[in-house]
């Protein structure tokens, strides 16, 4: 009701229902040379921004809490990064750190106990981090719920240092 993206409240809501225009990136991805790239044969097949046929098949995954499926990658050494913009309401940063802190695993004392620590690229400060035993919730600045859209460089940077095995600034 107060017109704002409730994907990212610095914007007003652009285009109902999602509140984003996806028209460039959806001619892209429809044009014949992107399509063959992609290996798409189907003359039929078109891409959406939100394909409600495909969304309804997720219907029984929506909203799940994740407090019994983390802690065992977490206790057997998987690297976990949860991020999340400082913009986004729907996913906001306040309550996604707060089931970080909340997760019950064998290092949740450490993680708690571990203090935030700017995230810098490039030398300018993208967020912050709290990092402890493999797991890592990062606040990216300056972006909603679509992180790699406000924040490409910092997005690219963020993903090649957790899958390079790299380490994001731990307050330990």
């Amino acid at each position: 009701m107060s017109g704002l993206n409730p994907y990212d409240v610095r914007e007003k809501c652009k285009v109902k229902p999602l509140c984003y225009d996806f028209t460039a990136p959806t001619e892209w991805l429809n044009l014949p040379a992107t399509r063959k790239a992609l290996g798409i044969t189907s003359a039929s097949s078109q891409w959406s921004s939100c394909n409600m046929q495909v969304n309804s098949m997720f219907k029984n995954d929506w909203m799940k809490s994740q407090q019994y499926t983390i802690p065992p990658l977490l206790a057997n050494g998987v690297r976990v990064l949860i991020y999340a913009g400082d913009a986004d309401f729907i996913c906001n940063w306040m309550g996604n750190k707060a089931w970080t802190l909340a997760l019950d695993w064998p290092h949740a004392s450490e993680f708690n106990a571990a203090i935030d620590s700017d995230w810098n690229v490039d030398g300018t400060k993208a967020g912050t981090a709290r990092t402890s035993n493999g797991f890592t919730f990062l606040q990216v600045n300056n972006a909603g719920h679509m992180v790699p859209m406000n924040q490409p460089e910092n997005s690219l940077s963020m993903i090649e240092t957790f899958m390079s095995g790299g380490t994001f600034p731990s307050g330990n």
